[in-house]
């Protein structure tokens, strides 16, 4: 059902995920006025999770229509532009579950949701950049990377949307496994 409306205007539950917000002073989106653009743009059950820009939310739309109806939305309110991606909760229960660095530090193993599908010459980009320590695997709608040295000090985390080839924006693995449970995967 990705990018059009659910046929019979059924209802799913979504988490939609915001990239660079609330991060170091700037792009400042209140998580109660993000609850507020989302409700006034007709999303039922809608509540965010942290203060990082990740909103859940029930809605008739599919994944792409509601990305872009989002974006559209956060560039009017705030005055800045914002990528968004959205995943149901069972996509998000199923890259938890998929986690191929269990034993990382959940802090540091990071789930990287791509806008897109990962481009060719993607891996050699990411192995590139990542150190020794770094280890990363890629699957067709997101990665994960195991930032051990930390994620801070990484080159490869400031230089990740240029790796992948699309925008992204990663979530912690505890932070992936709370969404799934409240989008009720």
């Amino acid at each position: 059902m990705t990018g059009k409306r659910q046929a019979g205007n059924t209802q799913r539950r979504w988490a939609a995920m915001l990239r660079g917000v609330n991060v170091g002073g700037r792009h400042r989106v209140p998580m109660a006025e993000l609850r507020e653009l989302a409700a006034g743009l007709g999303h039922a059950d809608v509540a965010t999770h942290l203060n990082s820009g990740n909103l859940l939310l029930t809605s008739d739309r599919g994944e792409d229509e509601l990305a872009r109806e989002l974006e559209a939305a956060l560039a009017d309110r705030f005055g800045f532009d914002v990528d968004v991606v959205v995943r149901s909760g069972q996509e998000l229960a199923e890259a938890v579950a998929a986690n191929p660095f269990p034993e990382g530090d959940p802090k540091q193993v990071q789930v990287v949701f791509l806008s897109g599908r990962v481009v060719p010459g993607a891996a050699a980009r990411v192995a590139e950049l990542a150190t020794a320590a770094e280890r990363f695997q890629l699957a067709p709608r997101h990665a994960y990377i195991d930032f051990a040295g930390g994620l801070a000090r990484s080159r490869l985390a400031a230089a990740l949307d240029r790796a992948l080839g699309v925008p992204a924006t990663s979530r912690n693995v505890r932070t992936v496994a709370a969404l799934a449970e409240k989008a009720g995967s």
